[in-house]
């Protein structure tokens, strides 16, 4: 063999290995990429499902927020309610007549004092709206 015919297949062999290791390379960086991309996906599903999980709470905070606020409003009417009545109960001409007392236990004794029709409601106030409500069934 001939000199230039050793150096053409030196030089033909080490382009085909560069072929293959080039060919390998790309192999192995689409596999990379591959990889990455199943990767990524996956947490950005993960990130999806984390998003959509704390959106229900943050919907269901807000209804739930508002159902509350709701009761209040009606509890607020309610007692606006209530008050009305009992303050005009209060001041009805058949009342005025009337005398009330409130009696004051001690270890001593039991003392009776008078109460102002307009005291009553502070004094009885919860336990009066308590028993109404319970009485009206709301």
């Amino acid at each position: 063999m001939s000199l230039e015919k050793i150096l053409d297949k030196i030089e033909l062999e080490a382009r085909q290995e560069a072929e293959a290791i080039l060919q390998e390379a790309h192999k192995r960086a689409e596999s990379i990429k591959r990889e990455a991309e199943a990767r990524a996906k996956e947490q950005a599903e993960a990130i999806l499902r984390q998003a959509e999980a704390e959106a229900r709470l943050e919907a269901s905070r807000l209804v739930t927020q508002a159902q509350l606020q709701g009761r209040m409003e009606i509890l607020k009417t309610k007692r606006a309610l209530i008050e009305k009545v009992l303050t005009e109960a209060l001041r009805s001409e058949a009342l005025k007549d009337v005398k009330l007392k409130k009696a004051v236990i001690s270890r001593e004794a039991v003392k009776e004092e008078a109460l102002p029709a307009n005291r009553l409601l502070e004094e009885l106030g919860q336990d009066v709206e308590s028993d109404i409500l319970k009485w009206l069934e709301i």
